[in-house]
């Protein structure tokens, strides 16, 4: 695509409290070895006190200062979440009241750890206008919120915390972008693997009205842990390890970009397991896949903004690098954006 546009600021935020893999062997049947063999993560944040709008908002924030770009110029906020405080309103709409983007319309997508990609490739459609358009993405997940502490085998995985970038077809100073060639994104989805991470949202309705000899539907997935997260492990593991590869491959193949133009791939942040077998089966040097995931854990859609928004601001992730950002999550979702930093 010959589209203008550029990633003015980026910006995340992590809760203060810092739970390691020791005190989690305090609790459960679990140790530091058996933990970090398996996963990467040594240690992860969870929110103690902070909600998902808070953590959003702060994020959003620290991405409004990197841009240079006042909340007044914000056009489009699109939030990902699949941990929303409320049903209603939005996460996008109180991240707007928060920051006082009063310009901007709202909407939040779920699509679970691909969020962040989908609601970025979403907002660069935006960009496509001839007309100025700034957009705030934002992810922000509060899993701690949905995962059983008593269950070793998801527990461990998965922290909190938020990550958010402004794009626009504008300099902040208001100047027109430069078109740039480097933008494409793929996406896909495999619905008959749904039933491998669940989580429930509501149960069946019942109501004066109900019959109450009517028997109460099995649940479609088999769920039976209620709010809490279920996983099967092996079948995520084995959908992770093809479908992230086949989503960059698709993706290079759509920009017309080599593997070895890549300076970076900004992944999801499940597994280190998976990154190695991703990286192994694209031929890609692992030094290029981005990882924090031994400082986060698994902070599904806000996992890609934070790992972004960290490497930027250590200097590692430069202007006018080529990007590849990531991600597969429940659904099940996956996909891949290829962009210039």
């Amino acid at each position: 695509m010959n589209t203008p546009y550029k990633i003015l600021g980026t910006g995340s935020y992590l809760p203060p409290l810092t739970v390691d893999n020791e005190m989690y062997a305090k609790i459960i049947d679990t140790s530091d070895e058996w933990i970090t063999s398996r996963t990467g993560i040594s240690r992860r944040h969870l929110c103690d006190g902070e909600t998902t709008w808070e953590m959003a908002v702060k994020a959003s924030f620290v991405a409004l200062k990197d841009a240079g770009v006042s909340p007044e110029s914000i056009d489009i906020i699109i939030a990902s979440t699949l941990t929303n405080d409320y049903t209603t309103p939005n996460l996008s709409t109180i991240i707007q009241d928060e920051t006082k983007a009063v310009n901007a319309f709202c909407f939040d997508v779920n699509a679970a750890c691909t969020g962040f990609i989908q609601a970025f490739d979403i907002a660069m459609r935006y960009l496509m206008s001839p007309e100025p358009v700034t957009a705030l993405v934002v992810a922000s997940e509060s899993l701690s919120k949905i995962v059983d502490f008593s269950d070793r085998r998801t527990c461990v995985l998965f922290g909190d915390g938020a990550g958010a970038v402004v794009l626009s077809n504008r300099e902040a100073d208001g100047k027109t972008v430069a078109p740039t060639e480097v933008y494409d994104a793929f996406f896909g989805a495999q619905g008959d693997g749904g039933g491998y991470m669940t989580g429930k949202a509501f149960e069946v309705a019942t109501h004066p009205f109900s019959d109450p000899d009517k028997a109460v539907p099995e649940d479609r997935f088999g769920h039976e842990t209620g709010i809490f997260l279920s996983m099967k492990g092996p079948e995520v593991y084995r959908f992770a390890t093809t479908a992230m590869p086949h989503a960059i491959e698709e993706v290079l193949s759509r920009t017309g970009i080599r593997l070895d133009e890549i300076d970076y791939v900004v992944p999801h942040q499940a597994n280190d397991r998976i990154l190695q077998a991703s990286a192994k089966r694209l031929g890609l040097d692992f030094e290029k896949m981005l990882s924090t995931i031994a400082e986060t854990g698994n902070t599904s859609s806000a996992s890609v903004p934070i790992c972004l928004d960290q490497y930027v601001r250590s200097g590692q992730i430069r202007r006018g690098q080529t990007l590849i950002l990531t991600g597969f999550g429940g659904g099940l979702t996956y996909g891949a954006c290829a962009c210039i930093f």
